[in-house]
């Protein structure tokens, strides 16, 4: 009987911390660097943009850097009907992927990012910039 309860209890954690990283569940988190979060394959990406510059933070499922020496993002921004901006991210220490080029922000915009580390599968993900836009202006003021 005590295996089966710690099956039980095993199997409701793991529940939990799948539905904990939802994109809903990261649309109510901040991320610690003001900006979006989404789980990519095994990784949390942070996509936080200010002024001309976007920067792609990247951990593990435990919060824990990933190294992004010799990996590159790219980031597909659309901004209305019309308006389609391309960046490319390269290492900039750390976990981080950065890159800077000429982007608006609309309240709908939305970034898609293709992200490739060495020796791992390229993971995709989406996200809505608009609450970012907002909270990089106020921050970039600063």
């Amino acid at each position: 009987m005590n295996r089966i309860a710690s099956a039980l209890i095993l199997f409701a954690l793991s529940c939990a911390v799948a539905f904990a990283h939802t994109d809903q569940y990261f649309d109510k988190t901040p991320g610690p660097h003001h900006g979006r979060m989404r789980m990519a394959g095994p990784y949390h990406l942070e996509l936080v943009a200010a002024g001309d510059e976007i920067t792609l933070y990247v951990t593990d499922h435990g919060n824990e850097p990933v190294d992004t020496t010799g990996g590159s993002a790219k980031v597909i921004i659309t901004s209305g009907k019309k308006k389609r901006y391309v960046l490319i991210l390269g290492p900039a220490g750390d976990n981080q992927l950065r890159g800077s080029g000429d982007f608006k922000l609309s309240k709908a915009s939305v970034a898609s990012v293709l992200i490739a580390l060495p020796g791992q599968d390229p993971q995709r993900a989406k996200f809505n910039l608009s609450a970012t836009a907002k909270a990089a202006k106020r921050s970039h003021r600063r």
